[in-house]
Parts: C-alpha cells; sequence; structure tokens
C-alpha cells in the first residue's frame, strides 16, 4: 500500500522474513487523464535508514523526511 508524504511522493513498505524494506514513489508524469493518479517508482528497495536518508538528501524540506519518519514509526507497531 503507498503512503503520501505528500502530494508528490509516496512510498511503500515490503516485508520479508528477515527484513523491512521500502520503495519511494513519485507522480507518473505520463499518465492518461483518469480519476486515480498513477505512480511510478523512483528508488530500489531500501532499509528504513536508508530511505530516511535518502529523503533527506533529496528532498531537503524537512516535513518529507519527518514524514517518512511517523509513517515507519506507525507501520511498525502492526
Amino acid at each position: 500500500m503507498l503512503e503520501n508524504l505528500n502530494n508528490d511522493l509516496c512510498v511503500s513498505k515490503f516485508m520479508s522474513r528477515d527484513s523491512e524494506q521500502w520503495a519511494c514513489y513519485e507522480p507518473n508524469a505520463f499518465q492518461p487523464h483518469g480519476k486515480r493518479q498513477s505512480w511510478k517508482r523512483i528508488t530500489g528497495l531500501m532499509s528504513t535508514e536508508s530511505m530516511h536518508r535518502y529523503l533527506g538528501e533529496h528532498y531537503p524540506d524537512q516535513r518529507v523526511a519527518d514524514e517518512f519518519t511517523l509513517i515507519s514509526t506507525h507501520t511498525r507497531a502492526f
């Protein structure tokens, strides 16, 4: 399931037996005009720490990294 960080960025979590990994997505600029937004993947699978570092480096607005922290912390509880 995609979790929105803001209107232009979202992440999804992939669980395996031994790890939790994340991928990052941005809106698909070439989508047909439909009712539903489509997204394209912009990263490979990353650990939680690596994703937080990636977001901090590529999206300097601290709110993006903070939102990821909230999402990754919240989803771990379930």
